[in-house]
C-alpha cells in the first residue's frame, strides 16, 4: 500500500514537470510562428462586420510597423460597409490605416445593398465590383489571405 501511497505523487509531479514543459516549447513555438511573417509579405483580410474590421486593423498596423515592404488589405463586406460611413470609431481607424499604408477595399455589390455610394466613403477607401473575385484576385497576386 505505501508503494502505491508514493508512486501516485510521483507520477502526478511527473505529469506537471512534463506538462510545463510543453507549455513552454508551444509558447516558443507560436513566437516562432509570429515571426515568419515576411518583412516584404503580402496579406489580405476580407471582413464583414466592426469587430472583423477593427481586429483586422490593429493586425494590419501591427504586421506595417517597421516593414514599409510589406503589403497588407483590407477587403470589406456585409454591414460593417454602412458602418464606416458614419462610425466616429471606425472612421479613426480608416485614418490609421491611411497613415500606415494599410489599404481598405469596400465591395460594390455590398454597396448597393445597404444604399451607400462612393461619395459616402472616406476618399482614402477604394472600391471594388465584387469583394469575393477580388480577394481571389489577390491570391493569384500571391497574396495570404483570410476570411472572417
Amino acid at each position: 500500500m505505501k508503494k502505491k501511497q508514493i508512486v501516485l505523487p510521483l507520477v502526478f509531479i511527473i505529469l506537471f514537470l512534463g506538462s510545463q514543459k510543453a507549455a513552454a516549447q508551444t509558447t516558443e513555438a507560436i513566437k516562432q510562428i509570429e515571426n515568419s511573417i515576411k518583412a516584404n509579405g503580402k496579406y489580405a483580410i476580407l471582413a464583414g462586420n466592426y469587430k472583423h474590421f477593427e481586429g483586422s486593423v490593429r493586425t494590419g498596423l501591427r504586421m506595417r510597423k517597421g516593414n514599409p515592404d510589406l503589403q497588407f488589405q483590407i477587403v470589406l463586406i456585409g454591414m460593417v460597409v454602412k458602418e464606416i460611413t458614419t462610425d466616429a470609431q471606425l472612421l479613426a481607424l480608416v485614418e490609421d490605416c491611411k497613415t500606415a499604408g494599410v489599404q481598405i477595399v469596400i465591395c460594390q455589390n455590398a454597396m448597393k445593398a445597404l444604399n451607400v455610394t462612393k461619395s459616402d466613403l472616406h476618399p482614402y477607401i477604394e472600391t471594388t465590383s465584387s469583394g469575393f473575385v477580388y480577394m481571389f484576385g489577390l491570391q493569384e497576386n500571391g497574396y495570404k489571405v483570410i476570411s472572417l
